[in-house]
């Protein structure tokens, strides 16, 4: 127990000395940072600004804030700066004594208050630099100010012609900056600097502002007299030149147009006068785009006088050709349609055009008629004509559509005859196929399709007999017929197929009708199939069967051989 009291009692003077230690050095650091800031505030001393300042002569507000802060900055280095050397010495001896945590209090304080002095001391060294820095500048800034607006006054009055109603605005204004110098002079010479100072500085940016404004004004003043000048002459030349040429134009009219620009131009003088440089230079902005769009429509209407004129001749002649190729056309409708039925709608189509042409070209001898009389609009006249023109493109292709189609009908008409011919001897072709077989008779679907041909084919003679002929109908017939007589040649093969097949199995057969009972009975219903049903096709698979019970393959080779032989035949 004595041991553990004992090894307690050395930690914590242990912990007591190394706190000791550690504060003292913390107080030592303090020391060294307070001792340098304190030389600082001896080096960086401004008595020689302030003594050069107290010469001069000052009044008004600058001597009442230089006096307020004369006094804060004596007061702190004549009295808190050696108080605060003075407590740092004492500090310094407790720390020396081992009085550390008392003095590292104490130090922490007088850190701080150190610290804030030296903010408070920084601001008054700037204040006095800056009213050093006004005393100094003022007279000289108060002289330039005099030069400039002496020079503005001169510039003002020289270009008073130029500046016209807008002198009397720029001068009052150029009054009203300059009255104020003999105050700021008076300030500058009893010493309220900083007033004169914040005066001046007012002064200078009102001035440079006047300059600009005033040079603006002269600008456009000067540019005014000149701008539209040329413009305005050779409009009015332009409209005469047109009078004489013929040339019309849409309403506004040019001498509307001219009117009223040069009352925009009256504004610009007003906007001026005013001193609205903004405005001015919006309005000249629309008064550019005004003439600039009036010789465009200027332009517009002698380009347009030209090409009407090269393409008076060519739509003349465009019409023409129009009617003529309608009146072949419709003649051409009223001829064949004595032989062939016409397309209700090529009949419409061809009227349709008949009469589009008649508008366009009523039109067109209006136009005409207009030109003549010198009272067209060249440019609405070139739309027409390119209106026209695109009609009558339109129109020329639907007059080939339809003639194309008047050869088509007689085309129709002969491929119709060929194929009547060719599609009639296949029938009878088939026909004859049938008959050399000497068949008992024919299945009933076979007979319905051979008699259905074979009404189509009589049908079909029937239109190409019929005037007038209806090419369409004639056209659609031929296809039917001869897909349906595709078809039946394709039965009367399988027919014939079937046919022969049949009889070639039922004869082999025989060779085994003694010894087999079911070939026997399989022949005799496949015979039955045959002569009695017409049914080739299941005669055909009857035996077929029974054959193949007996002889395995033997039903293959003999189809086989009949296939091989009928290839060779052809």
């Amino acid at each position: 127990m004595i041991i553990i009291v004992s090894i307690l009692i050395v930690l914590v003077i242990l912990a007591i000395v190394f706190g000791l230690f550690y504060f003292r050095k913390q107080n030592n650091d303090l020391i060294d940072q307070i001792t340098a800031r304190l030389d600082q505030f001896r080096q960086n001393n401004v008595d020689e600004m302030i003594d050069q300042i107290s010469d001069t002569k000052l009044s008004g507000e600058t001597l009442a804030d230089f006096t307020q802060d004369k006094e804060k900055y004596v007061a702190i280095t004549k009295e808190q700066l050696p108080k605060m050397e003075s407590q740092l010495i004492d500090y310094s001896e407790k720390n020396l004594n081992f009085q550390v945590w008392s003095a590292h209090h104490a130090l922490k304080q007088l850190a701080q208050q150190s610290l804030n002095q030296q903010e408070v001391l920084e601001h008054l060294r700037n204040t006095f630099s800056n009213l050093f820095d006004h005393i100094q500048k003022n007279q000289t800034a108060l002289e330039h100010i005099e030069a400039k607006s002496q020079k503005l006054q001169n510039k003002l009055q020289t270009n008073m012609v130029h500046y016209q109603e807008a002198y009397a605005p720029l001068q009052n204004q150029l009054d009203e900056i300059t009255k104020r110098l003999p105050t700021i002079k008076e300030l500058v010479a009893t010493g309220d600097a900083l007033k004169a100072h914040k005066l001046l500085e007012e002064t200078q940016v009102q001035l440079s502002k006047f300059q600009t404004e005033s040079e603006q004004v002269l600008q456009r003043s000067t540019g005014l007299e000149t701008d539209f000048k040329a413009e305005l002459k050779e409009l009015v030349s332009a409209e005469q030149k047109l009078n004489v040429a013929g040339i019309n134009m849409e309403d506004p009219q040019i001498d509307a147009e001219l009117t009223e620009i040069k009352q925009q131009i009256k504004q610009l003088k007003d906007l001026l006068a005013l001193l609205q440089i903004n405005q001015f230079d919006q309005l000249k902005v629309t008064i550019n785009e005004r003439i600039d769009y009036l010789y465009e429509r200027i332009a517009q209407e002698w380009r347009a006088q030209k090409k009407v004129q090269n393409a008076q001749l060519v739509l003349a002649d465009f019409i023409q050709h129009a009617q003529r190729q309608n009146r072949l056309l419709l003649q051409n409708i009223n001829r064949l349609g004595q032989h062939y039925i016409i397309k209700q709608e090529d009949q419409d189509v061809a009227i349709s055009c008949q009469q589009k042409i008649q508008q366009i070209s009523q039109n067109y001898q209006n136009l005409v008629k207009s030109i003549k009389q010198r009272q067209a609009i060249y440019s609405k006249v070139w739309q027409e004509f390119q209106q026209a023109s695109q009609q009558l493109t339109e129109i020329e292709h639907q007059q080939q559509k339809i003639a194309a189609s008047f050869d088509g009908l007689r085309q129709g008409e002969n491929v119709g005859q060929d194929n009547l011919q060719q599609i009639s001897q296949q029938l009878r072709q088939l026909k004859h196929q049938i008959e050399v077989i000497r068949l008992p008779g024919l299945p009933p679907k076979y007979q319905d399709n051979y008699q259905m041909v074979h009404d189509e084919v009589d049908k079909l003679a029937e239109l190409l007999a019929d005037k007038p002929v209806n090419v369409e109908e004639v056209t659609k017939q031929m296809f039917v017929t001869q897909e349906d007589l595709n078809n039946l040649k394709q039965q009367t093969k399988k027919l014939w197929d079937d046919v022969q097949i049949a009889s070639r199995l039922l004869q082999y057969s025989n060779r085994y009708v003694e010894e087999y009972p079911a070939v026997k009975q399989a022949a005799n219903k496949s015979q039955n199939l045959y002569d009695q049903k017409f049914n080739y096709q299941q005669a055909r698979e009857v035996i077929s069967q029974a054959l193949e019970q007996v002889e395995p393959g033997a039903v293959k080779r003999i189809s086989e051989l009949y296939y091989a032989e009928s290839e060779s035949q052809k």
